[in-house]
């Protein structure tokens, strides 16, 4: 029996039948679906026109009434989209809700002007006057108010995303959660602002001063504040999350819970401010200055706080958890109670410190200076610590347990009470050192250690020879 085949004209009558039905359900398909609205255009008859006074003013008024009541006879909004109005004279005029996008008015006089709610995406007031004028909820998306003055002014939860404000004049101004997402604010002025809960996001304040200004809960994550002047500003559980403030000025700055995550600081200036139970994890501080300041119960996990200057600072209870504290200066800070474990500071100065209670253990603190430091109850077990001075410090009850103190100095240093379980004391210097009551010394640890006559050992060791010159080079 043979096997019959399909003609080939009745397989491409099949196709063409089976494409043309395809096509009609793809032209219902799309055709069911609503088509997105496109952006309105401008249909202003003044557009890219300038505006007679007389005409200007009229249309002023007749906006005016139309705000007030808009079924009042000869009340239209004012719509001037893309209209010329460089050096307009509109100060004091009620403008709420009108249209001015993508108007210019370059120069202009806004002073006292009610922009409350008005359509000014894109709009350019360029070194205008918008001072004590009303912006609350105007949309300035794209605007451009480079150098204009808005001291005093008030826009709260306007929308300024991508506007520029370069140079611009925001003393005193109040724009409280308004949004200024990518705006470029370089070298303004915000002296004095209040700016509760704003939206900065990723915005620019190079060089920008916000000296006193109210920036509680604002959220600056991703924004660049280099050599910004954030001087007595409140930063109060502030955003600041990657933010990039090196050379910064935060001089007084409150920023008490705020959280500063993988921030750059590096040789920002942070002399006395207020840094409580701030979350500054993995932060780059090389070069800062915390002198002064107040990191009580702050978290500094990994942070780098190589060569950072913060003498008399208070760090009780900080969290420096596997913190870089390279050639950093602690002198007379106050660590009481912190945890550093894992935590390195090679050649750190901690003179004067309060280090009582600290938690250090598996912390590498090579060549580090704790002289006449308050070491009470420190846990350093695991910790290598060689070539440190602990000279004339307090150790009473210390934890040196498989520590390696080798070449480390402790002459007048009292450790009465302290355990050396497994420590290395190579060529440690116990000269005057009060020993006393210590746990886990054995005679094999003290031999390799210096000693004197004034050295103080518990009555079950004896006292080795003397140190030599042979002895420390051994």
């Amino acid at each position: 029996m043979t096997r019959r085949s399909i003609p080939t004209a009745c397989l491409r009558i099949i196709l063409l039948i089976g494409l043309a039905s395809t096509g009609a359900e793809a032209a219902g398909s799309s055709a069911s679906q609503p088509t997105s609205p496109a952006a309105p255009l401008c249909k202003s008859l003044y557009k890219k026109k300038a505006i007679p006074t007389k005409t200007l003013q009229t249309m002023i008024r007749s906006h005016e009434r139309w705000v007030e009541y808009r079924g009042s006879p000869n009340a239209k909004r004012l719509e001037l989209c893309q209209a010329n109005l460089i050096h307009a004279a509109l100060s004091g005029a009620n403008l709420e809700r009108a249209d001015l996008e993508d108007a210019v008015l370059r120069q202009a006089n806004l002073s006292q002007v009610t922009l409350a709610q008005a359509s000014l995406a894109g709009a350019d007031f360029s070194k205008a006057t918008l001072e004590d004028s009303n912006l609350s909820g105007a949309d300035l998306r794209r605007a451009r108010l480079v150098g204009a003055n808005l001291s005093r002014a008030i826009g709260d939860e306007a929308v300024l995303f991508d506007a520029a404000l370069t140079g611009a004049t925001l003393r005193e101004s109040v724009f409280e959660r308004a949004q200024f997402e990518s705006a470029d604010l370089t070298s303004a002025d915000l002296t004095d602002g209040n700016f509760v809960e704003a939206y900065f996001y990723g915005a620019t304040l190079k060089g920008a001063v916000l000296v006193n200004a109210d920036l509680t809960g604002v959220d600056l994550r991703r924004t660049i504040l280099t050599n910004a002047n954030l001087s007595r500003a409140n930063l109060q559980g502030a955003l600041l999350d990657h933010a990039q403030l090196e050379q910064a000025q935060l001089v007084e700055a409150d920023l008490e819970s705020a959280y500063l995550d993988e921030t750059n600081l590096r040789a920002a200036n942070l002399k006395s401010a207020i840094l409580r139970g701030t979350d500054m994890r993995y932060a780059s501080l090389p070069g800062a200055n915390l002198r002064d300041a107040d990191l009580e119960g702050a978290n500094l996990e990994e942070a780098v706080l190589v060569k950072t200057n913060a003498p008399t600072a208070k760090l009780r209870m900080a969290i420096l958890y596997r913190a870089v504290l390279d050639e950093v200066s602690f002198q007379g800070a106050h660590l009481n109670r912190a945890v550093l474990i894992g935590a390195r500071g090679s050649h750190a100065n901690f003179v004067n410190s309060d280090l009582s209670e600290i938690y250090a253990p598996k912390s590498t603190f090579q060549h580090a200076r704790f002289n006449k430091a308050d070491l009470s109850s420190a846990n350093f077990v695991g910790a290598d610590l060689r070539g440190s001075n602990f000279s004339h410090s307090n150790l009473t009850q210390t934890n040196l347990r498989e520590a390696n103190l080798q070449d480390a100095t402790f002459e007048e240093a009292d450790l009465s009470g302290a355990r050396f379980d497994s420590a290395d004391l190579g060529r440690a210097n116990f000269k005057s050192a009060i020993l006393l009551s210590v746990t886990g010394l054995t005679q094999a640890q003290l031999n390799v250690a210096c000693v004197d006559s004034q050295t103080k050992l518990p009555p079950e060791l004896r006292r080795p020879a003397p140190c030599s010159p042979v002895k420390k080079r051994e």
